[in-house]
């Protein structure tokens, strides 16, 4: 955004966000409530190879991370799932795109509003239903926007310490109470204890603890030094939850197995109480709970930008591309993520319809970044040239061909499990493709070479004080 008719200054993104910021949203980004509440259920599968089901995890993950690694580390740009997938594919992708990640993002919102809902219920004992407890929590979040970014990002570490203490509280002190002998049943084992098929379902579960990063690279014109801070931070973030996870993971199944009935809604917390004084397990139990903020904050900061992008490139309403002059953000982008969510919220249908929903999404960015990625190097040869990491072309190719095959192979499990999910999907699709149909129907030879040009900047001075 330069200048208007008048000559003044439109307000522009803010670029706020430090490493240690990029750093909490990639690790509340992925790491969310998932660890805490399926831990029980991956090491019920997987026994003492846990570990290896997390490391599996986290191989596969990289898979998708290089590619958003080479692309925000060579074209930082706000709306990563659009403004990649249009300028490297084609707009009528970057479109599809974008909306498939919209719609994603949302569902995965509103899967963590849902199950927050369910843990302060019990939590604070609320005689209120959980879809109203959700509702309010997600009302919360909206007004922390109205006062910016900044505070957004502030929340967000703060929420990303406390977590991440609790599962180091947890892991660290869980490791002097286990006998790690070579002839102790506890020790971590090299091979699967209870077969394949078992292991290859921990597996997935693990995986689904390991989505989000992409988050970051949404952000790309609000990150200071973003060519080099967002491939830090997904490296320091996935370094750090991957330690984690093995930790914790590791710990869980060498302790004596916590009350099963229990176990199943905090099944972390139950563990720790077999070890750890009250006010600790209590410490434990609230890093669940900011976990779970820390995934909704991340999603809710950067989805919105998605919108934003767009908007800037003429493919929705131009009031969605603009910047609140007091909070340097996307508000009315902002407004109408909110909104959907909600509506998401009120239609009623359940935590495992919307978690798969998000997982879709969460897959379709990741297969448009990986082929976007591949064909960077030949597109924009400058910028791959001076990107921070560059990786070789063979290496994006086979993480593209990676990514699409496993996103396929998702889809048709979700098409067993969950058939209505694909069907919103391809009722979504449709309303994209129309969208994108009725804005580009009037463009003109000087707006289709606007899509080929790269909007915003690399770079700004950071703001003032």
């Amino acid at each position: 955004m330069e200048s208007s008719s008048a000559g003044k200054q439109l307000p522009s993104l803010e670029r706020s966000i430090t490493l240690p910021g990029a750093v909490a949203l990639v690790v509340g980004g992925v790491v969310g409530a998932g660890i805490f509440v399926l831990v029980e259920k991956i090491a019920a599968q997987a026994g003492a190879a846990i570990w290896l089901s997390f490391v599996t995890a986290i191989a596969v993950s990289l898979v998708g991370v290089l590619p958003l690694i080479q692309l925000a580390g060579a074209l930082p740009r706000a709306g990563a799932g659009y403004l990649f997938a249009s300028r490297l594919l084609s707009p009528f992708w970057g479109v599809m795109t974008s909306f498939w990640v919209v719609l994603g993002g949302a569902s995965s919102t509103a899967v963590v509003s849902l199950t927050l809902g369910v843990y302060v219920q019990g939590y604070l004992g609320a005689a209120a239903p959980v879809s109203v407890i959700a509702a309010g929590i997600l009302l919360l979040f909206y007004v922390v926007y109205l006062f910016g970014v900044r505070l957004a990002i502030s929340l967000q570490l703060l929420m990303a310490v406390q977590f991440v203490s609790a599962l180091l509280l947890y892991g660290v002190f869980g490791l002097f109470q286990a006998d790690w002998s070579a002839d102790a049943a506890v020790r971590p084992a090299l091979l699967p204890p209870h077969g394949a098929t078992p292991f290859l379902m921990s597996v997935l579960l693990a995986y689904s603890t390991c989505m989000g990063f992409q988050v970051v690279g949404e952000l790309g014109e609000e990150i200071r030094n973003a060519r080099r801070t967002i491939p830090l931070a997904l490296c320091i973030g996935g370094a750090l939850v991957a330690s984690l996870y093995i930790l914790v993971g590791t710990v869980y199944v060498a302790l004596p197995a916590p009350d099963p009935i229990e176990a199943a809604r905090r099944p972390l917390s139950d563990s720790a109480a077999l070890f750890l004084p009250p006010a600790a397990v209590r410490f434990i139990d609230f890093g669940a709970l900011t976990a779970g903020l820390t995934s909704l904050n991340a999603a809710a900061i950067a989805l919105p930008r998605e919108l934003f992008a767009q908007a800037r490139d003429g493919m929705l309403p131009a009031p969605l591309a603009r910047i609140s002059a007091r909070t340097h953000a996307p508000q009315h982008a902002v407004t109408v993520y909110f909104l959907f969510v909600a509506v998401l919220l009120l239609s009623g249908l359940g935590v495992n319809f919307f978690g798969c929903a998000a997982a879709i999404g969460i897959l379709a960015i990741t297969s448009a970044l990986g082929l976007a990625a591949m064909r960077l190097p030949a597109r924009y040869p400058a910028y791959y040239a001076r990107a921070y990491i560059t990786f070789p072309r063979p290496l994006l190719a086979a993480c593209a061909v990676a990514t699409v095959l496993f996103s396929m192979g998702f889809a048709v499990v979700v098409a067993i499990e969950e058939p209505g999910v694909l069907a919103l999907y391809a009722a979504w699709t449709v309303l994209a493709a129309a969208c994108y149909r009725s804005h580009v129907s009037g463009f003109t030879a000087r707006d289709w070479d606007r899509l080929r040009a790269i909007p915003g900047s690399d770079e700004q001075d950071p703001p003032a004080g």
